[in-house]
């Protein structure tokens, strides 16, 4: 299946760019893209652990389940004043 990532700020720049496309298996969690991700970006495992995900718009958790065409975004925390 195929997942669609959107990451922003401090997460495009540890991906190297704004939107990628993941082919994981079905039955894949939130858990397996954050992984597949890492792999491909070991950049992204600093941030990892500040990021809140987003799918398909709404707040995740890493034990959701992905389908075919979701949309992953990775959201680096705000800060500002």
């Amino acid at each position: 299946m195929k997942v669609n990532v959107l990451a922003f700020a401090q997460a495009r720049e540890a991906l190297g760019s704004g939107r990628i496309e993941l082919e994981l298996p079905e039955g894949s969690l939130v858990s397996d893209a954050l992984a597949a991700i890492e792999r491909r970006a070991g950049a992204i495992a600093p941030l990892r652990p500040h990021l809140a995900i987003a799918l398909d718009a709404t707040l995740a958790k890493t034990d959701e389940p992905l389908r075919d065409g979701c949309e992953l975004a990775l959201l680096p925390p705000v800060s500002g004043g």
